[in-house]
Protein backbone atom coordinates (compact mmCIF):
# COMPACT_ATOMS: atom_id res chain seq x y z
CA UNK A 1 0.00 0.00 0.00
CA UNK A 2 1.30 3.52 -0.70
CA UNK A 3 4.92 1.99 -2.14
CA UNK A 4 5.32 4.34 -4.57
CA UNK A 5 4.89 7.55 -2.59
CA UNK A 6 6.52 6.15 0.11
CA UNK A 7 9.40 5.57 -1.94
CA UNK A 8 9.04 8.88 -2.97
CA UNK A 9 9.43 10.08 0.74
CA UNK A 10 12.03 8.84 1.45
CA UNK A 11 14.37 10.00 -1.13
CA UNK A 12 12.60 13.36 -0.01
CA UNK A 13 13.94 12.75 3.35
CA UNK A 14 17.32 11.61 2.81
CA UNK A 15 17.71 14.67 0.61
CA UNK A 16 17.28 16.50 3.72
CA UNK A 17 13.33 17.52 3.36
CA UNK A 18 13.02 17.05 7.01
CA UNK A 19 16.02 18.48 8.65
CA UNK A 20 14.51 21.67 9.66
CA UNK A 21 13.73 21.75 13.55
CA UNK A 22 9.85 21.60 13.18
CA UNK A 23 10.07 18.10 11.61
CA UNK A 24 12.11 16.13 15.05
CA UNK A 25 8.78 15.02 16.79
CA UNK A 26 7.84 13.75 13.52
CA UNK A 27 10.75 11.93 11.75
CA UNK A 28 13.23 10.33 13.35
CA UNK A 29 15.13 8.68 10.31
CA UNK A 30 14.20 7.36 6.45
CA UNK A 31 12.77 4.36 8.30
CA UNK A 32 9.85 5.53 8.82
CA UNK A 33 8.82 5.21 4.97
CA UNK A 34 10.35 1.59 4.66
CA UNK A 35 6.44 0.10 4.84
CA UNK A 36 3.06 2.13 5.63
CA UNK A 37 3.01 0.40 9.05
CA UNK A 38 6.08 2.23 9.66
CA UNK A 39 4.35 5.61 7.96
CA UNK A 40 1.51 5.10 10.17
CA UNK A 41 3.85 5.55 13.40
CA UNK A 42 4.71 9.16 12.13
CA UNK A 43 2.56 11.47 14.79
CA UNK A 44 0.21 13.26 13.12
CA UNK A 45 0.36 17.07 12.11
CA UNK A 46 -2.06 19.96 13.71
CA UNK A 47 -2.73 23.06 12.84
CA UNK A 48 -1.85 24.36 16.05
CA UNK A 49 1.64 22.80 15.94
CA UNK A 50 1.79 24.72 12.82
CA UNK A 51 1.19 27.88 14.61
CA UNK A 52 3.50 27.32 17.62
CA UNK A 53 6.23 27.71 15.44
CA UNK A 54 7.61 29.93 13.60
CA UNK A 55 7.84 29.86 9.39
CA UNK A 56 11.29 29.32 8.85
CA UNK A 57 11.59 26.32 11.46
CA UNK A 58 9.35 24.59 9.06
CA UNK A 59 11.24 25.09 5.71
CA UNK A 60 14.64 23.43 4.54
CA UNK A 61 14.60 26.16 1.58
CA UNK A 62 17.61 27.86 1.08
CA UNK A 63 16.96 32.00 0.67
CA UNK A 64 17.47 32.29 -3.10
CA UNK A 65 14.51 28.96 -3.79
CA UNK A 66 12.01 30.95 -2.11
CA UNK A 67 9.39 32.32 -3.90
CA UNK A 68 7.40 33.83 -1.26
CA UNK A 69 5.48 33.92 2.76
CA UNK A 70 2.22 33.84 2.21
CA UNK A 71 -0.63 32.87 5.32
CA UNK A 72 -3.90 31.18 6.37
CA UNK A 73 -6.44 33.71 6.30
CA UNK A 74 -6.40 33.86 10.10
CA UNK A 75 -10.14 33.99 10.04
CA UNK A 76 -10.13 31.11 13.07
CA UNK A 77 -7.14 32.75 15.03
CA UNK A 78 -4.12 34.57 14.10
CA UNK A 79 -2.53 34.33 10.84
CA UNK A 80 -0.12 31.11 10.07
CA UNK A 81 3.04 32.25 7.84
CA UNK A 82 4.06 29.44 5.48
CA UNK A 83 7.19 29.56 2.95
CA UNK A 84 6.95 28.65 -0.65
CA UNK A 85 9.25 27.73 -2.55
CA UNK A 86 9.97 27.79 -6.43
CA UNK A 87 9.33 23.84 -6.93
CA UNK A 88 5.71 24.85 -5.39
CA UNK A 89 4.99 27.25 -7.97
CA UNK A 90 5.82 24.22 -10.96
CA UNK A 91 3.22 22.10 -9.04
CA UNK A 92 0.77 24.63 -8.95
CA UNK A 93 1.16 25.49 -12.37
CA UNK A 94 0.84 21.98 -13.36
CA UNK A 95 -2.18 21.55 -11.79
CA UNK A 96 -3.49 24.58 -13.24
CA UNK A 97 -2.98 23.41 -16.62
CA UNK A 98 -4.08 20.16 -16.57
CA UNK A 99 -7.76 21.33 -15.50
CA UNK A 100 -8.18 25.09 -16.64
CA UNK A 101 -7.36 23.83 -20.42
CA UNK A 102 -10.27 21.46 -20.00
CA UNK A 103 -12.18 24.48 -18.36
CA UNK A 104 -11.60 26.45 -21.80
CA UNK A 105 -9.67 29.19 -19.42
CA UNK A 106 -6.66 31.12 -22.20
CA UNK A 107 -5.11 34.66 -23.16
CA UNK A 108 -8.14 35.92 -23.99
CA UNK A 109 -9.97 36.30 -20.68
CA UNK A 110 -10.23 38.04 -18.01
CA UNK A 111 -10.37 36.84 -14.34
CA UNK A 112 -12.22 38.31 -11.90
CA UNK A 113 -10.80 37.33 -8.35
CA UNK A 114 -13.56 38.43 -5.84
CA UNK A 115 -12.11 37.74 -2.30
CA UNK A 116 -9.65 39.93 0.08
CA UNK A 117 -6.38 40.17 -1.12
CA UNK A 118 -3.39 40.32 1.61
CA UNK A 119 -0.89 37.79 2.48
CA UNK A 120 -3.45 34.60 2.40
CA UNK A 121 -2.29 32.58 -0.48
CA UNK A 122 -5.82 31.54 -1.25
CA UNK A 123 -6.33 34.63 -3.24
CA UNK A 124 -2.97 34.48 -4.29
CA UNK A 125 -3.47 31.41 -6.00
CA UNK A 126 -6.45 32.39 -7.87
CA UNK A 127 -4.59 35.44 -9.25
CA UNK A 128 -1.81 32.89 -10.33
CA UNK A 129 -3.92 30.66 -12.04
CA UNK A 130 -4.86 33.02 -14.38
CA UNK A 131 -1.38 34.13 -15.27
CA UNK A 132 -0.37 30.39 -15.99
CA UNK A 133 -3.36 30.79 -18.65
CA UNK A 134 -1.94 33.51 -19.87
CA UNK A 135 -4.81 35.41 -18.91
CA UNK A 136 -5.21 38.46 -17.43
CA UNK A 137 -7.24 39.12 -13.65
CA UNK A 138 -8.38 41.60 -11.74
CA UNK A 139 -9.13 41.80 -8.34
CA UNK A 140 -12.57 42.76 -6.06
CA UNK A 141 -11.80 43.09 -2.97
CA UNK A 142 -15.00 43.31 -1.31
CA UNK A 143 -17.08 41.47 -3.33
CA UNK A 144 -20.35 42.96 -1.93
CA UNK A 145 -23.11 42.01 -4.62
CA UNK A 146 -23.47 45.69 -5.79
CA UNK A 147 -19.22 45.63 -5.92
CA UNK A 148 -19.41 42.65 -8.21
CA UNK A 149 -22.16 43.67 -10.41
CA UNK A 150 -20.01 47.04 -10.87
CA UNK A 151 -16.76 44.91 -11.87
CA UNK A 152 -18.74 42.72 -14.60
CA UNK A 153 -20.65 45.12 -15.58
CA UNK A 154 -17.44 47.92 -16.37
CA UNK A 155 -15.01 45.48 -17.07
CA UNK A 156 -14.87 41.83 -19.51
CA UNK A 157 -14.46 40.04 -16.83
CA UNK A 158 -14.94 35.97 -18.51
CA UNK A 159 -13.78 33.97 -15.08
CA UNK A 160 -14.47 34.41 -11.75
CA UNK A 161 -12.49 32.94 -8.96
CA UNK A 162 -14.11 32.95 -5.27
CA UNK A 163 -16.79 31.23 -3.08
CA UNK A 164 -19.75 29.68 -3.84
CA UNK A 165 -21.61 32.35 -1.15
CA UNK A 166 -19.89 35.43 -3.06
CA UNK A 167 -21.54 35.11 -5.67
CA UNK A 168 -24.90 33.76 -4.69
CA UNK A 169 -25.60 37.22 -2.81
CA UNK A 170 -27.04 38.44 -6.04
CA UNK A 171 -30.18 35.75 -6.10
CA UNK A 172 -33.14 37.00 -5.89
CA UNK A 173 -32.51 40.52 -7.12
CA UNK A 174 -33.68 41.10 -10.32
CA UNK A 175 -31.62 43.68 -11.34
CA UNK A 176 -28.36 42.12 -10.20
CA UNK A 177 -29.19 38.75 -12.10
CA UNK A 178 -30.42 40.90 -14.83
CA UNK A 179 -26.59 42.50 -15.45
CA UNK A 180 -24.91 39.61 -14.23
CA UNK A 181 -26.86 37.36 -17.35
CA UNK A 182 -25.93 40.14 -19.95
CA UNK A 183 -22.34 40.64 -18.42
CA UNK A 184 -19.20 38.60 -20.46
CA UNK A 185 -19.39 35.97 -17.25
CA UNK A 186 -19.23 32.56 -18.61
CA UNK A 187 -17.42 30.58 -16.07
CA UNK A 188 -16.63 30.07 -12.34
CA UNK A 189 -14.49 28.99 -10.84
CA UNK A 190 -15.85 28.35 -6.81
CA UNK A 191 -13.24 27.39 -3.78
CA UNK A 192 -13.18 27.96 -0.44
CA UNK A 193 -16.38 26.30 0.35
CA UNK A 194 -18.43 23.22 -0.25
CA UNK A 195 -20.28 23.30 -3.52
CA UNK A 196 -23.64 21.48 -3.59
CA UNK A 197 -25.87 20.80 -6.93
CA UNK A 198 -28.69 22.83 -5.56
CA UNK A 199 -26.49 25.77 -5.52
CA UNK A 200 -24.87 25.21 -8.46
CA UNK A 201 -28.41 25.37 -10.44
CA UNK A 202 -28.98 28.60 -8.62
CA UNK A 203 -25.73 30.26 -9.26
CA UNK A 204 -25.89 29.77 -13.02
CA UNK A 205 -29.42 30.65 -13.60
CA UNK A 206 -28.51 33.82 -11.66
CA UNK A 207 -25.01 34.80 -13.97
CA UNK A 208 -25.82 32.52 -17.27
CA UNK A 209 -22.78 30.85 -16.71
CA UNK A 210 -20.92 27.05 -16.03
CA UNK A 211 -19.75 26.41 -12.01
CA UNK A 212 -17.11 23.90 -11.46
CA UNK A 213 -15.87 23.26 -7.81
CA UNK A 214 -13.01 23.28 -6.58
CA UNK A 215 -11.16 22.00 -3.09
CA UNK A 216 -7.96 24.28 -1.75
CA UNK A 217 -5.59 24.77 1.42
CA UNK A 218 -3.31 27.29 1.89
CA UNK A 219 -0.88 24.77 3.84
CA UNK A 220 -0.66 23.19 0.62
CA UNK A 221 -0.73 25.82 -2.09
CA UNK A 222 -4.74 26.91 -2.78
CA UNK A 223 -5.96 24.17 -4.94
CA UNK A 224 -5.66 21.14 -4.19
CA UNK A 225 -8.40 19.11 -6.38
CA UNK A 226 -10.84 20.17 -8.78
CA UNK A 227 -14.11 18.93 -10.94
CA UNK A 228 -13.41 17.72 -14.39
CA UNK A 229 -16.24 18.59 -17.02
CA UNK A 230 -18.67 16.02 -15.84
CA UNK A 231 -18.57 17.39 -12.51
CA UNK A 232 -18.63 14.05 -10.15
CA UNK A 233 -15.88 14.19 -7.51
CA UNK A 234 -13.17 16.34 -7.43
CA UNK A 235 -9.58 14.92 -9.36
CA UNK A 236 -6.81 15.25 -6.99
CA UNK A 237 -3.21 14.72 -8.27
CA UNK A 238 -1.60 11.62 -6.59
CA UNK A 239 1.60 12.06 -8.06
CA UNK A 240 1.80 14.96 -5.64
CA UNK A 241 -0.18 13.99 -2.84
CA UNK A 242 -0.93 11.41 -0.41
CA UNK A 243 -4.39 11.06 0.85
CA UNK A 244 -5.02 8.91 3.97
CA UNK A 245 -8.60 8.69 5.27
CA UNK A 246 -9.08 7.51 8.71
CA UNK A 247 -11.23 6.68 11.29
CA UNK A 248 -11.79 9.95 13.86
CA UNK A 249 -11.79 8.45 17.11
CA UNK A 250 -9.62 4.93 16.28
CA UNK A 251 -7.13 6.93 13.74
CA UNK A 252 -7.13 3.92 11.73
CA UNK A 253 -7.38 3.75 8.23
CA UNK A 254 -10.90 3.18 6.47
CA UNK A 255 -12.26 0.59 4.26
CA UNK A 256 -12.07 2.06 0.69
CA UNK A 257 -14.60 4.35 -0.69
CA UNK A 258 -15.89 4.97 3.42
CA UNK A 259 -15.49 8.72 5.00
CA UNK A 260 -13.17 9.45 7.67
CA UNK A 261 -10.53 12.21 8.67
CA UNK A 262 -8.56 13.51 5.11
CA UNK A 263 -5.11 13.42 6.12
CA UNK A 264 -2.68 14.92 3.52
CA UNK A 265 1.09 14.24 2.79
CA UNK A 266 3.21 16.38 0.23
CA UNK A 267 4.82 13.77 -1.93
CA UNK A 268 7.69 17.29 -3.81
CA UNK A 269 10.54 19.06 -2.20
CA UNK A 270 7.73 21.69 -1.04
CA UNK A 271 8.94 25.19 0.90
CA UNK A 272 6.92 23.51 4.11
CA UNK A 273 6.11 19.87 3.51
CA UNK A 274 2.52 18.57 4.32
CA UNK A 275 3.32 15.29 6.65
CA UNK A 276 0.28 13.21 7.59
CA UNK A 277 -1.74 16.56 8.32
CA UNK A 278 -5.01 16.10 9.95
CA UNK A 279 -7.24 17.97 8.53
CA UNK A 280 -10.70 17.43 10.31
CA UNK A 281 -12.31 17.56 6.74
CA UNK A 282 -14.45 14.27 6.10
CA UNK A 283 -14.16 12.86 2.94
CA UNK A 284 -14.47 10.04 1.18
CA UNK A 285 -12.41 9.07 -1.86
CA UNK A 286 -13.24 7.33 -5.16
CA UNK A 287 -11.02 5.17 -7.68
CA UNK A 288 -13.41 4.40 -10.17
CA UNK A 289 -13.05 5.06 -13.35
CA UNK A 290 -14.46 8.76 -14.13
CA UNK A 291 -15.80 9.37 -17.82
CA UNK A 292 -13.31 11.82 -18.54
CA UNK A 293 -11.07 9.68 -18.89
CA UNK A 294 -8.43 10.71 -16.07
CA UNK A 295 -7.06 7.86 -14.08
CA UNK A 296 -6.84 10.64 -11.04
CA UNK A 297 -8.63 9.93 -7.88
CA UNK A 298 -11.59 11.50 -6.45
CA UNK A 299 -11.94 13.04 -3.36
CA UNK A 300 -15.77 13.92 -2.38
CA UNK A 301 -16.06 16.04 0.21
CA UNK A 302 -19.05 15.84 2.71
CA UNK A 303 -17.82 18.46 5.91
CA UNK A 304 -15.80 19.20 8.85
CA UNK A 305 -15.88 18.08 11.81
CA UNK A 306 -16.30 21.04 13.71
CA UNK A 307 -19.08 22.07 11.44
CA UNK A 308 -21.45 19.19 11.32
CA UNK A 309 -23.58 17.07 14.37
CA UNK A 310 -23.66 13.95 15.01
CA UNK A 311 -27.16 12.12 15.45
CA UNK A 312 -27.61 8.60 16.47
CA UNK A 313 -24.23 8.04 15.24
CA UNK A 314 -23.96 9.10 12.30
CA UNK A 315 -22.51 12.84 10.65
CA UNK A 316 -25.08 15.11 9.47
CA UNK A 317 -23.30 18.17 7.79
CA UNK A 318 -24.62 21.49 6.45
CA UNK A 319 -24.20 20.41 2.58
CA UNK A 320 -26.94 17.68 3.13
CA UNK A 321 -29.34 20.88 4.47
CA UNK A 322 -28.29 23.25 2.02
CA UNK A 323 -29.05 20.91 -0.53
CA UNK A 324 -32.85 19.93 0.91
CA UNK A 325 -33.47 23.99 1.49
CA UNK A 326 -32.47 24.43 -2.73
CA UNK A 327 -34.42 21.81 -3.83
CA UNK A 328 -37.32 23.66 -2.56
CA UNK A 329 -36.47 27.08 -3.76
CA UNK A 330 -34.82 27.98 -1.07
CA UNK A 331 -31.71 30.19 -1.71
CA UNK A 332 -31.14 32.19 1.65
CA UNK A 333 -28.51 32.12 4.32
CA UNK A 334 -29.36 29.10 7.05
CA UNK A 335 -28.07 27.61 10.34
CA UNK A 336 -29.17 24.96 13.17
CA UNK A 337 -28.85 24.69 16.60
CA UNK A 338 -28.81 22.32 18.84
CA UNK A 339 -29.30 22.48 22.46
CA UNK A 340 -29.39 18.87 23.91
CA UNK A 341 -32.01 16.76 21.89
CA UNK A 342 -33.58 19.57 20.18
CA UNK A 343 -32.22 20.65 17.14
CA UNK A 344 -33.61 24.32 15.60
CA UNK A 345 -32.98 25.47 11.60
CA UNK A 346 -32.58 28.92 11.41
CA UNK A 347 -33.55 30.43 7.78
CA UNK A 348 -33.03 33.76 5.79
CA UNK A 349 -36.23 35.51 6.25
CA UNK A 350 -36.88 36.43 2.69
CA UNK A 351 -40.79 37.76 1.40
CA UNK A 352 -43.14 34.97 0.58
CA UNK A 353 -41.46 32.11 1.38
CA UNK A 354 -43.35 29.53 3.54
CA UNK A 355 -41.40 26.23 4.57
CA UNK A 356 -43.85 23.65 3.15
CA UNK A 357 -44.96 20.06 4.39
CA UNK A 358 -42.76 18.39 2.38
CA UNK A 359 -40.07 20.36 2.85
CA UNK A 360 -40.13 20.71 6.84
CA UNK A 361 -40.81 16.30 6.24
CA UNK A 362 -37.11 16.17 4.66
CA UNK A 363 -35.58 18.37 6.70
CA UNK A 364 -37.00 16.35 9.78
CA UNK A 365 -35.54 13.17 7.62
CA UNK A 366 -32.14 14.86 7.40
CA UNK A 367 -32.04 15.35 11.87
CA UNK A 368 -33.75 12.13 12.08
CA UNK A 369 -36.26 14.27 14.42
CA UNK A 370 -38.66 16.32 14.50
CA UNK A 371 -36.98 20.08 14.48
CA UNK A 372 -37.94 23.71 15.31
CA UNK A 373 -38.01 26.32 12.17
CA UNK A 374 -36.89 29.40 13.23
CA UNK A 375 -36.82 32.81 10.47
CA UNK A 376 -34.37 35.50 11.31
CA UNK A 377 -33.74 39.09 9.59
CA UNK A 378 -30.77 39.05 6.76
CA UNK A 379 -28.95 41.07 8.79
CA UNK A 380 -28.51 38.44 11.71
CA UNK A 381 -27.32 35.93 8.54
CA UNK A 382 -24.84 37.35 7.21
CA UNK A 383 -22.28 34.45 6.58
CA UNK A 384 -18.38 35.13 5.68
CA UNK A 385 -17.53 31.99 4.25
CA UNK A 386 -15.67 30.47 7.32
CA UNK A 387 -18.59 30.03 10.28
CA UNK A 388 -19.88 27.37 11.02
CA UNK A 389 -23.59 26.93 10.19
CA UNK A 390 -24.36 24.11 12.57
CA UNK A 391 -23.84 24.94 16.14
CA UNK A 392 -23.45 23.21 18.96
CA UNK A 393 -24.56 24.30 22.73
Amino acid sequence: MYERELKKLKALCEGGLYKSPFYARQVRDAAAFDSYESFCKIPFMYKDDIRSCNAYDRTSAEKGEVFGIFSSSGTTGEKTFYVYNKTDKKVHEAFVKDFFTEFGVDSGDLGGVFAPVDTGVMAHSMMWQFTVMGAGYVTCVQPSPENMIDFVTKLPVSVVATRPSVVCSIVGNPEFEEKAQKSHVRLMLLGGGFLTEGRRKVIEKAWGATCYGLLGMSEIFGPIAAECKHKDGLHYPSKYLLVEVVDPVTHLPVSAGEAGVAVYTTLWNKGFPILRYWTDDIVRLDNRPCACGRKLPRIRYLGRLADCFTVDGKYVFPAMLEECLFKYGFTGEYRARREGDKITVILEKISGYEVSSEMKSEIDGIFMRDVEIEFRPSEEMRYDGHAVRFENR
